[in-house]
């Protein structure tokens, strides 16, 4: 039997620990995702960052003294309407936007449970639904798209393994290595790098998509760049396939009694969309029947709002020129 020397196994052991020290450390030092510790402000960060982690860990830094009660609660739609426009149509409130990228219905009653076990005023609540958001059971648990621990109840460990996991991927280490090298955006690095000035209010997490200022300085011609953004309609509304089953009715009910406890003044508004298909009729009646016939406004299908192309950044979402408009329905 060959007798194994020592001091060679442990310079192999050294030589692979190397570079798992390195990412390691380049892991805890860059903290790429902003989730090792908190941050007053998360504004121009050229990872793409986890949009509902910051948005609740603002929310966590500013509450005792700005005394929030009053929430903006539904996915990247919520943008449309901006803390200063709700507040108008409101009684001495102090807003937030608590969302999250293509949220889940579970992750809205998840929040809605944080706060209520905070004890927080919940005096208005603006809650925007479509139908991929009624069809989400379940919260994700990508780095991207995964709940800020207070809000889901995991352990440090498991939340950071996502984060940590998410940076020795290759899809996302080269990429992120290369523009902390160089400093230089390219193509490939779509969804991880994004270099771009993002107007975000760390005071009430309202975002201003940067397409506003492409349209103020193009006016009618923006359209016209992004054609290929919005396909042709042909006008005929279209009913998507029922969303509300079981699960999501029992989720649908306990958020109504979080804020029928609360005593909350809430509108549920579901989102327009510019392929105007229409949310089943069927859901609609249903989200009626929980919330209450005047506090459920439906704007998806073929109407004014869908009928103009200038509502929308692109078929994804809509402007806050639009999210006044339906600010001023709901509570005229």
């Amino acid at each position: 039997m060959k007798k194994v020397n020592f001091g060679t196994f442990l310079k192999k052991v050294i030589l692979f620990l190397i570079p798992v020290f390195i990412l390691v450390s380049c892991y805890f030092i860059c903290d790429p995702f902003k989730v090792l510790k908190n941050y007053q402000s998360y504004s121009n960060n050229p990872v793409v960052l986890n949009q509902g982690y910051i948005c609740w860990q603002n929310y966590l830094n500013r509450r005792d003294s700005l005394k929030y009660d009053s929430y903006i609660l539904g996915n990247s739609c919520t943008m449309a309407y901006q803390s200063g426009d709700w507040a108008e149509f409101l009684s001495d409130a102090k807003p937030v936007r608590l969302f999250g990228s293509s949220e889940s219905l579970q992750s809205i009653l998840l929040k809605l449970r944080a706060l209520d076990k905070d004890e927080v005023r919940i005096n208005n609540v603006l809650l925007l639904l479509d139908r991929g958001t009624l069809q989400k059971i379940t919260s994700p648990l990508s780095h991207s798209r995964i709940l800020h621990p207070k809000v889901c109840g995991s352990g440090v460990f498991e939340f950071q393994k996502v984060f940590f996991s998410a940076f020795i991927n290759p899809q996302f280490l080269i990429p992120f290595l290369d523009y902390r090298l160089f400093g230089t955006y390219r193509s490939y690095m779509k969804g991880i790098i994004e270099v771009r000035d993002e107007h975000r209010n760390e005071l009430t997490n309202d975002i201003i998509n940067p397409r506003e200022e492409e349209i103020a300085l193009l006016g009618d011609k923006y359209w016209e760049k992004h054609r290929k953004e919005f396909p042709e309609r042909d006008g005929i509304e279209r009913i998507y396939e029922p969303s509300v089953g079981k699960k999501q009715e029992d989720m649908l009910r306990e958020i109504s009694m979080i804020l029928k406890q609360h005593n909350t003044n809430y509108r549920i508004v579901i989102n327009p969309e510019y392929k105007q298909y229409r949310l089943n009729p069927m859901d609609f009646e249903k989200l009626k029947q929980i919330f209450g016939e005047d506090s459920v406004f439906d704007f998806s299908g073929v109407n004014d709002y869908t009928d103009n192309p200038k509502n929308f950044y692109e078929k994804s979402h809509y402007r806050p020129l639009l999210g006044r408009m339906i600010l001023k329905e709901i509570y005229n």
